[in-house]
């Protein structure tokens, strides 16, 4: 009997063992690859690993304008570049080899500084600093210089012979360096000017407007530290357009040495071809001092000037000014009765005004003027010579 059952347990543990072999799939979920150590749900979790940062890249030079220590951070009141027809707030080295870094000759005259012609400006740097990444300067020439406009009032009262005048002016100035040099370029200045004439009636008759065109060029050369030239020459066509002949063409120019004794002190000594019918020639001969930064006083036959900075406002500065100055000019015309002449208008200015310039190198003038010895000359058909009596005149003006 036992035996029996031994038999029966033995022949039923291989048929188990099948069953295990061979399992349902729908019973047994897929194999699993987690870990054989499971995570506790309270463990740590490892600290994720910092990212190896790039080598950082050479830093590259990076343009400043000011990193130049010789050039310094400009004062808030005080342009960047030195604009033309103002003086600087200090005074340049003795090798500056400009005439005077102001209106001068006065405010409305151009670079020939020929009387009558109110030549725009006087010549000051139009340069500027550019510094390479390697801590060098370079200097480079603005081409454009200025643009002026200019318009001038004189009254003509009510007598019928007496002479009244609108004249409006406006040139530009462009630089173009020479010798390698852009401190000295040579300017040029074309131009064109409308004068509007009011009388005289009868016997010294005008037309009712003569015409300026011309293109001019001035060169201010530095020879040595303590001399240097003032050079100008101008030619174009000052006629009616009715009567055009060699006479409505004129060469007026100018050549002046300048020797500096101090950075604020230089002597003037010169000539000025006027090219008009009476008077040729005129002298240039006096000085400019300027005893301080508010002070120019450009004492200098015979278009003198002083001027006072007296107020700043925002960043803009103002001055005030008493300048004289030899006045006219001299045109072919055709006279009423269809004749050719030539004329000349002659006269004396004392103006007392103001200007101002701003940072953004905008710069204007108003004055109000006294004239007196006024004249017209006739060369070739009667009157010889007609007196005016004196009167008073304004000026406006800008350049940027």
């Amino acid at each position: 009997m036992l035996v029996l059952l031994a038999a029966a347990l033995l022949a039923a543990r291989p048929a188990a063992a099948q069953r295990v072999a061979f399992p349902s799939s729908a019973a047994t979920p897929p194999p699993s690859f987690a870990p054989t150590t499971p995570v506790s749900p309270t463990a740590t979790p490892m600290a994720p690993t910092a990212p190896v940062a790039p080598a950082p890249a050479p830093a590259l030079p990076s343009f400043d304008p000011y990193g130049n220590p010789a050039l310094g951070t400009p004062p808030a009141n005080v342009p960047y570049t030195a604009p033309l027809g103002s003086p600087p707030t200090t005074y340049p080295p003795p090798t500056t080899p400009y005439p005077p870094q102001g209106p001068y000759p006065p405010q409305g005259a151009t670079p020939s500084y020929i009387p009558g012609n109110t030549p725009p400006v006087g010549w000051e740097q139009g340069t500027y600093q550019y510094q390479n990444p390697d801590g060098t300067t370079a200097q480079l020439q603005r081409l454009l210089q200025q643009i002026d406009v200019e318009y001038t009032w004189m009254y003509r009262g009510g007598d019928d012979n007496d002479l009244g005048l609108n004249r409006l002016e406006i040139d530009s100035t462009l630089g173009f360096p020479i010798f390698s040099n852009p401190n000295t370029p040579l300017l040029v200045t074309p131009g064109f000017a409308f004068n509007w004439l009011a009388g005289p009636r009868g016997v010294a008759d005008l037309p009712p407007v003569v015409y300026d065109a011309y293109v001019d060029f001035a060169w201010f050369p530095e020879l040595s530290d303590w001399f240097s030239l003032d050079l100008g020459f101008r030619t174009g066509v000052w006629s009616d357009f009715k009567e055009v002949n060699s006479g409505s063409v004129r060469f007026p120019s100018r050549a002046v040495g300048v020797m500096k004794f101090t950075p604020q002190f230089d002597f003037r000594l010169g000539v000025w071809y006027l090219d008009r019918n009476d008077i040729k020639l005129l002298p240039v001969v006096g000085c400019l001092w300027r005893p301080n930064p508010k002070w120019d006083i450009y004492a200098v036959f015979p278009n003198p000037k002083i001027r006072r900075q007296f107020y700043n406002l925002g960043t803009s500065q103002w001055w005030w000014y008493v300048a004289g100055e030899y006045g006219g000019g001299r045109w072919t015309i055709r006279r009423d009765n269809g004749a050719g002449d030539n004329i000349d208008i002659n006269d004396l200015r004392l103006n007392l005004g103001f200007e101002w310039e701003t940072q953004a190198q905008l710069r204007g003038h108003v004055e109000v003027g006294y004239v007196w010895d006024r004249e017209i000359l006739y060369t070739k058909n009667a009157p010889a010579k007609f007196d005016l009596k004196d009167t008073v005149m304004v000026r406006v003006g800008f350049d940027f």
